[in-house]
């Protein structure tokens, strides 16, 4: 699978620095920000795709977020990836893994999916605006986006990219 165009089209302004990709799964972004020149740690719960990950220069963790304890508590990156994932309780530990020189790069799928398919359950669904509000008064929206998309797939994608305030 490709990279998301909107991810790749934010990738290539950012300067390489550490990044997260949270839930990477097989790898589609940490492989485009990897290519970028960006030092690169991908994080997933499934163990199984960490041998996507040997012998390349991407550090992988196999970590469950979503338990009861954040994991990567006191870490930030210059750049927190996610991709269609979205665990609302553990939101504000995310968010505070983008360093202060850094950018939330965020896309998932939004309300409104049901009417192409899955995800359809509204906990993995954002709601427009919901991250803009998650950030609050402390990062600078750059791009937000809540629409139908019809490629690669019909469905409704929501996503910001963002930076704190100095």
């Amino acid at each position: 699978m490709n990279p998301s165009a909107w991810i790749s089209q934010h990738a290539h302004t950012l300067t390489p620095g550490s990044v997260i990709d949270i839930a990477a799964g097989s790898g589609r972004h940490a492989f485009l920000f990897a290519d970028l020149g960006f030092q690169v740690t991908a994080v997933d719960i499934n163990p199984e795709v960490a041998a996507m990950y040997s012998d390349t220069s991407i550090a992988f963790e196999n970590l469950d977020l979503e338990g009861s304890q954040w994991p990567l508590c006191g870490q930030q990156f210059d750049v927190v990836l996610v991709s269609n994932y979205l665990y609302r309780p553990h939101l504000p530990a995310l968010i505070q893994l983008v360093a202060p020189e850094g950018h939330l790069l965020y896309e998932t799928f939004g309300l409104g999916n049901e009417r192409y398919g899955k995800p359809s359950n509204p906990n993995f669904l954002l709601k427009q605006h919901e991250l803009a509000s998650a950030l609050g008064s402390q990062f600078l929206i750059l791009d937000e986006r809540f629409e139908a998309v019809t490629d690669p797939t019909p469905a409704v994608r929501a996503g910001i990219f963002a930076r704190p305030l100095k």
